[in-house]
């Protein structure tokens, strides 16, 4: 049986945005619930969820995930990965999210995870309408590179020094690959809650 572990990154400082965005609401749920609440329908071996905040701690633990604080947010992105590696159980692959995608499908997540363990030495890269995105799941054989990257340096480093590994998949969407950075991105979101286009 293959094992894949899910990740999620909560700690981002919400720079471009001037506010915590993982705590700005889409309808009735914050941001960050939504993907928390999406990878609950696929049998994960194990969920952690990384964050510098109580509350999205407190929330990941409810929904029965690992939660992991992360302290050292403010020196990048690097920090949360290492922080989630060094807490996770052995497994056979990691599948990164990113907190402020509240879009992604169920069905996304189960295409890719079926491509890794058809071959669980790959990278699983979702391209989007042709652009490149998340989730993305790394072998565990990339565990040690993961752990030595530095700053704001976050699994795309990997993914480059690994490309002769490293395995696409072509995903059709509207607004999966969509993550909120900006208050008009934001405001985006909040349209597409509104009009209904996801549940």
């Amino acid at each position: 049986m293959i094992r894949i572990t899910a990740i999620v990154l909560a700690s981002g400082m919400g720079q471009r945005m001037k506010a915590d965005k993982l705590q700005l609401k889409l309808k009735d749920k914050y941001m960050y619930e939504y993907i928390l609440e999406t990878i609950k329908g696929y049998d994960f071996y194990e969920t952690l969820v990384v964050s510098k905040n109580s509350a999205i701690l407190k929330r990941a633990k409810e929904l029965g995930y690992v939660g992991v604080e992360n302290p050292r947010y403010y020196l990048g992105k690097s920090k949360s990965i290492i922080a989630a590696l060094r807490k996770a159980k052995d497994t056979d692959g990691y599948m990164f999210f990113v907190a402020d995608q509240p879009f992604l499908k169920l069905s996304t997540i189960e295409r890719l995870c079926n491509e890794f363990k058809k071959d669980p030495t790959k990278i699983i890269l979702p391209y989007y309408n042709g652009v490149d995105g998340n989730p993305v799941i790394f072998p565990s054989c990339l565990k040690e590179e993961l752990l030595k990257l530095e700053y704001d340096q976050g699994g795309r480093v990997v993914v480059y020094r690994n490309l002769d590994i490293t395995l696409g998949v072509d995903i059709k969407t509207d607004y999966e690959n969509m993550d909120i950075d900006t208050p008009e991105d934001y405001e985006k979101a909040l349209e597409i809650v509104e009009n209904r286009y996801v549940e």
